[in-house]
């Protein structure tokens, strides 16, 4: 009964954030790492398999009315990975909209556009994945009992919850209230950034060298906070005030490296009510 209650409140459902509350209803004692099978399985995925097509990272079948489904993951795929694979292929199953029958390639289980209807359905189906395995209640008060901020918090996050430190950062940068941005890298180059809601605009681009500082960086370096230039990553008018900017980095043997940058918004706030408060006290002369 109780399984047909959560199928029922699960098809009255329309977006990623109903279905994931609906779930979370039912599932209230929840602890990291989520079971995904163990919830596919229970809303209508009969069976997981191996995927042999080329270029494609996993894949989905059902019958006509999406009541039954198959997940199909390649084989070469990492454990974390194939997590949110299937956490993204059920996404795809649950949400009503979208179709059944698919297949889905690396760079759709990292889409966060939504410029094109497919662009869309997998930003969806990400937002659906992100939020199961790495549930909002749960992924915040494990945040808040880390303590102070720093980079080397995601690889704890990525391990507890068993997903990438890709999935790690990109959830972390949806969720904090800090004003950090994480910047990926590799071979000097950026990959992509998560910044988090509030950190201002950036400058700097996928595809884009990274700063000196950065690419200077090595495995071997201690991991610090240090001051970093706000032209080379934010994109600010002439007007503005330029916040004051720190960054930690974190790099790999293998070229690869996590930037995140850090604006103290408690600090800014300050300075700029003691600009305000100058600027109001001035003396004012007449002519």
């Amino acid at each position: 009964m109780q399984n047909d209650a959560l199928l029922k409140e699960l098809a009255e459902c329309g977006s990623p954030e109903t279905l994931l509350a609906a779930i979370l209803k039912h599932y209230p004692d929840l602890k990291a790492p989520i079971d995904i099978e163990a919830i596919a399985q229970r809303v209508g995925i009969t069976e997981f398999r191996d995927l042999e097509t080329p270029g494609a990272s996993s894949a989905m079948m059902t019958d006509i009315g999406k009541a039954k489904g198959v997940i199909l993951c390649a084989p070469g795929l990492s454990a974390q990975r194939r997590r949110f694979a299937i956490a993204h292929q059920l996404g795809h199953f649950l949400i009503t909209s979208q179709r059944g029958d698919r297949q889905c390639t690396n760079r759709d289980l990292a889409e966060s556009r939504r410029d094109t209807p497919h662009r869309k359905e997998e930003m969806q189906a990400n937002r659906f994945a992100a939020g199961l395995l790495m549930p909002k209640p749960l992924f915040s008060a494990f945040v808040d009992g880390l303590g102070k901020l720093t980079v080397t918090h995601l690889h704890t996050i990525a391990a507890a919850y068993d997903v990438t430190l890709e999935a790690a950062a990109s959830r972390y940068a949806d969720l904090t209230q800090a004003m950090c941005a994480l910047i990926f890298i590799k071979d000097g180059v950026v990959r992509y950034a998560r910044p988090s809601r509030s950190f201002p605009p950036l400058s700097i681009e996928p595809g884009a060298p990274v700063p000196a500082a950065v690419k200077s960086a090595g495995p071997e370096d201690k991991i610090a906070w240090l001051p970093a230039e706000v032209r080379d990553w934010l994109s600010l008018s002439r007007d503005a005030r330029p916040p004051k900017l720190t960054m930690q980095i974190l790099s790999k043997a293998n070229g690869f490296q996590l930037v995140m940058l850090f604006v103290n918004a408690a600090a800014e706030r300050r300075a700029d009510e003691e600009a305000e408060k100058l600027a109001t006290e001035r003396p004012k002369f007449g002519r």
